[in-house]
């Protein structure tokens, strides 16, 4: 019962996200104003029964019931990711503090990918709720040693930032440190190597095979997936 509320929460946690991911990507619209959900495209207020998660797409074939325009794929799948990433949270955490706010942390993790995918920034708002929800996570624990490994990824990235400043932006070094609170040593580093192997892979896929090293890259969906594994990775060995 308690792996089923955690994904119907997920899915639900996970729209909200989509008004959060849509109005901070768009110039001149703010999370909360207005206070209801409408088209994109043609601006209608949305029904209730229309903000079903995944269902709502579903009976509407994908397409807004006023204008017909094509809703995109990206809602049910940030629906469907948030509700996973609860479930496996469910799975491999017990103390119920820490389940909160990894809940928070993820869901702060998935908006950030996304508005970094489209925008190729990061929002302080989000980044420093993935910080505060890593560090209530982190004093559940071992507190000395994900305060070691936030020192160690805040002085890597700060000496990446300050060597390479056009290509690796503040938010990315903020979320590092989020990152570091969340995980010890080992498993920090390890996130960062995935994050920068994902990254990389990620450039060649979209150059078909092409190296370009001036390519701008949105780190911040590689670093939010590699610190998310391997923060599910350090709790099913004991790690954590």
């Amino acid at each position: 019962m308690r792996y089923i509320v955690s994904f119907v929460l997920g899915i639900i946690i996970g729209s909200f996200l989509n008004v959060v991911i849509y109005r901070t990507a768009k110039e001149g619209l703010k999370p909360w104003d207005p206070p209801y959900s409408f088209c994109p495209n043609c601006k209608r207020k949305l029904k209730w029964y229309d903000n079903i998660p995944i269902l709502s797409y579903i009976l509407l074939k994908g397409r807004c019931r006023y204008c017909g325009w094509r809703i995109p794929a990206r809602y049910p799948v940030v629906e469907i990711l948030t509700g996973i990433t609860f479930f496996l949270n469910s799975i491999f955490i017990d103390r119920i503090l820490t389940l909160i706010f990894s809940c928070i942390a993820v869901s702060a993790l998935i908006a950030i990918s996304f508005i970094d995918l489209e925008t190729y920034m990061i929002p302080d708002y989000l980044n420093f709720t993935f910080l505060g929800s890593a560090i209530v996570v982190a004093l559940e624990k071992f507190f000395l040693d994900h305060l070691i490994s936030f020192i160690i990824l805040t002085f890597i990235f700060l000496l990446l930032k300050l060597f390479y400043r056009e290509g690796l932006g503040t938010g990315d070094v903020i979320l590092a440190m989020g990152i570091g609170f969340l995980l010890t040593p080992l498993p920090a580093i390890l996130a960062v190597l995935l994050a920068s192997i994902s990254g990389i892979l990620f450039v060649l896929v979209k150059n078909r095979g092409k190296v370009d090293v001036k390519a701008k890259i949105p780190f911040g969906p590689f670093l939010s997936l590699g610190g998310y594994l391997l923060f599910l990775v350090s709790h099913a060995a004991g790690w954590l």
